[in-house]
């Protein structure tokens, strides 16, 4: 039976939808007797136009596209249906009388997925239809799971953001800005500062090694137990040594962190320091930008650490101090030239004594005007300390 409809008429049981497009009744009627009873729903038509009216309507998951039509050719209905958002993922073989392979390659660059020959073998047409088909069903559930997969992560970002500080508290002659930017989704840095009474406050800042589901899962841990750890005898290096020796069971695993952890005390005006692998904060005074004078010991989550050395800073006003993780110092530009420490210090000395927000926004601006647009390859964290 020939099917020449609009509205479309159906055939068969509604598995896949076939629009069968040919100008020639005889090779229509052999195509739909072809594919009949093998599951499919079969659509066609007779010209270019109604073709187009017809899969706008009915988004066939496969079209057999004559080539050669009068008015409109297999050509111009592939662009168009490749143009329309609606119709662009349907798979069209072109129905071709000439084997020349101009044609070919014209019509595989336009987005047609094959080619079949005339005169038309029935059994060529079945398996050429059957395999795209189920190539087609392997990437739609493909898509599926990636699509899934990224509501996950993006749900599992959510939550790792509501474990960060929603506000930072603000002192007598002290305040704090951060920046934090996961590499995708879900990462493995944590920044916080906690307010300890008595005009002093707890920084923290870590980074879990990696990045991703595993580093995020480590970093919720270390945030619980920073938030568990007794505000009143809140000391930089017994914090450090208490989530060492916390997460005891992962010392046999590749899995390591960089920590650097203070309290500020705003009435000696100074500051504990302590840094477990990681970078050494950056001081800003008197115009000049230099590292802290902190004796740095060896990494978190490895093995058993001996007693952490603490530093003591003195403050003075118009001090920035800049933590930060590696994120930032190894962000990458299009030519995977990285920005390192020197930029870094250039540009706290640029923002100069501004407020802790303006710093910390003028250091995110040159760092991104650095990458330029590239993919950031692991997590950054920004945590300035402004003292006025």
């Amino acid at each position: 039976m020939l099917l020449t409809a609009d509205p479309p008429v159906e055939v068969g049981a509604p598995q896949a939808t076939i629009l069968i497009v040919d100008d020639n009744p005889t090779n229509l009627r052999m195509l739909v007797r072809t594919l009949e009873g093998e599951g499919y729903r079969l659509l066609a038509a007779r010209s270019g136009r109604a073709a187009l009216e017809i899969a706008a309507q009915a988004r066939p998951d496969l079209v057999l596209l004559d080539v050669m039509m009068p008015e409109m050719d297999g050509f111009e209905v592939c662009r168009a249906l490749k143009a329309n958002a609606a119709t662009r993922e349907a798979v069209v073989i072109f129905l071709s009388a000439g084997g020349e392979v101009a044609d070919k390659v014209a019509g595989l660059a336009m987005g047609a997925a094959d080619y079949v020959t005339k005169p038309i073998q029935a059994e060529e047409v079945l398996a050429r239809v059957a395999n795209h088909l189920a190539r087609q069903r392997l990437e739609r559930e493909v898509r599926r799971g990636r699509d899934e997969l990224e509501r996950e992560l993006a749900r599992a970002a959510g939550m790792q953001r509501s474990l960060l500080p929603a506000r930072l508290p603000r002192g007598a002659s002290v305040t704090f800005a951060a920046h934090y930017r996961t590499s995708r989704y879900a990462g493995g840095d944590y920044y916080d500062v906690l307010d300890l009474g008595d005009g002093k406050y707890g920084v923290v800042v870590a980074d879990v090694s990696g990045h991703g589901a595993h580093a995020a899962i480590v970093m919720a841990m270390i945030r619980a137990v920073v938030h568990t750890y007794p505000r009143a005898s809140f000391e930089p290096a017994s914090v450090l040594q208490h989530l060492n020796r916390h997460f005891a069971y992962l010392w046999d695993t590749p899995m390591f962190a960089t920590a650097a952890c203070g309290v500020i005390d705003e009435q000696t005006a100074a500051m504990t320091l302590v840094c477990a692998g990681h970078h050494v904060p950056l001081l800003l005074r008197g115009g000049r930008v230099t590292p802290l004078p902190v004796c740095a010991t060896l990494m978190l989550l490895m093995f058993e650490l001996p007693a952490i050395p603490c530093s003591t800073i003195p403050l003075q006003r118009g001090d920035r101090i800049l933590l930060y993780t590696d994120g930032i110092t190894e962000r990458s530009g299009p030519d995977d030239e990285m920005y390192e420490v020197d930029r870094l210090k250039a540009a706290l000395s640029a923002a100069g004594v501004t407020g802790a927000e303006e710093t910390i926004d003028a250091i995110v601006r040159d760092v991104d005007r650095f990458a330029a647009g590239s993919e950031a390859q692991d997590d950054q964290t920004l945590l300035l300390i402004a003292v006025d």
